[in-house]
C-alpha cells in the first residue's frame, strides 16, 4: 500500500504536536520553568541566588531571602512604593538588573 507523503507529513505533524498538546492538557510537561513538578508555583527558596529568575516577584525575592522590600528598592534606587508584585524583569534600568540583584544578595548573605 502507498501512502500519499502529503498525508503521510500531515499525520506525523498531527500525531507530534497531539502529544505535545495532549501532555501539556493533562499537566505533565511544562517548559516554562514557572511550575515545579507538582504544578505548584516555583518559588526561590532561599538558598542560592542562581535560582532568581525574570518572572520572580520583588515580594518572592525579599521572602524567600529574607530581605525587607524596602532595603532591596533603596539599594537599586527604586521608587518606594514599588508593590511587591512587580516582576524583576520589569523593573530592569541602568540601576537595577536581575543579575545585579544575585550579586548583591550573595555580598549582603555572605556579611
Amino acid at each position: 500500500m502507498k501512502v500519499n507523503p502529503f498525508i503521510f507529513g500531515v499525520l506525523i505533524l498531527v500525531l507530534f504536536f497531539g502529544l505535545i498538546g495532549g501532555a501539556k492538557a493533562a499537566g505533565i510537561w511544562s517548559v516554562s520553568g514557572k511550575l515545579t513538578s507538582t504544578g505548584e508555583k516555583a518559588l526561590p527558596t532561599g538558598k542560592s541566588v542562581d535560582e532568581i529568575k525574570g518572572w520572580m516577584t520583588l515580594g518572592d525575592v525579599s521572602t524567600a531571602y529574607n530581605v525587607p522590600l524596602a532595603e532591596i528598592l533603596a539599594a537599586f534606587e527604586l521608587p518606594a512604593d514599588t508593590p511587591a508584585t512587580t516582576q524583576l524583569k520589569s523593573l530592569e534600568t541602568e540601576t537595577f538588573s536581575v543579575s545585579g540583584l544575585r550579586t548583591w544578595l550573595a555580598q549582603r548573605l555572605d556579611q
